[in-house]
């Protein structure tokens, strides 16, 4: 059971959410806070699993939680919290050091399963997340009819730097719409390997960014 720790922008939604993850089953909530300054003592003594964070917050922003996060004895994951999975900063937090992201309408819903999926280390991404990714790879698109072969999620040649082919094809499969379920049929895999490799295309966009900075 994964432990938790929020940072959220107001006092209202910080409560909200406290109360929704006090009363489940499936999370230990470790702390909270509003203000990333005060919250990061804390962080250090009760190391939780997972940071829950909105991208915006009272003394900061969510890829400067990303960076203090790393800076961290025992670094958490990252949980992302957006009302949009539209929202400019989402993919520039991702690729900062962000894990994963959970959008938010404001009822909590889902929210106790996405912190599970983060916890077994994975994650999803929306098809223009995908698009970004192929760029900030510096890849192009698989040809489709390439990409939706079985053979392809085999495919361990080099992409590019960081990547290997079947990363392009699955990149390319979900900037080109397609939902979980279509690939895991089109692949002959279940959602939880597709959701593992989702998680582990974001930790290589953690490498390709601190690779531009030191460039």
């Amino acid at each position: 059971m994964p432990t938790v720790y929020l940072l959220r922008l107001s006092e209202t939604t910080l409560q909200r959410t406290r109360s929704l993850l006090l009363k489940s089953e499936g999370v230990t909530l470790a702390g909270s806070n509003a203000v990333l300054a005060d919250a990061l003592p804390e962080l250090v003594t009760l190391a939780p699993d997972i940071v829950a964070s909105d991208l915006r917050l009272v003394d900061s922003h969510a890829m400067r939680v990303a960076h203090e996060l790393g800076r961290l004895p025992v670094r958490p994951q990252l949980l992302l919290l957006t009302p949009t999975a539209d929202d400019l900063q989402l993919f520039a937090a991702l690729a900062a050091g962000a894990n994963a992201y959970h959008v938010d309408d404001g009822s909590g819903a889902g929210l106790v399963e996405s912190l599970q999926r983060l916890h077994a280390r994975r994650a999803m991404l929306n098809p223009q997340l995908a698009r970004q990714a192929l760029a900030a790879f510096g890849i192009e698109r698989s040809p489709l009819i390439i990409a939706r072969q079985a053979v392809s999620a085999l495919d361990t040649t080099a992409a590019g730097r960081q990547i290997e082919q079947a990363s392009r094809h699955l990149l390319t499969l979900l900037a080109q719409g397609l939902l979980l379920p279509e690939i895991c049929a089109l692949w002959g895999l279940d959602v939880a390997e597709i959701e593992r490799r989702i998680w582990r295309l974001v930790r290589l966009l953690h490498v390709r960014s601190r690779e531009l900075l030191i460039a």
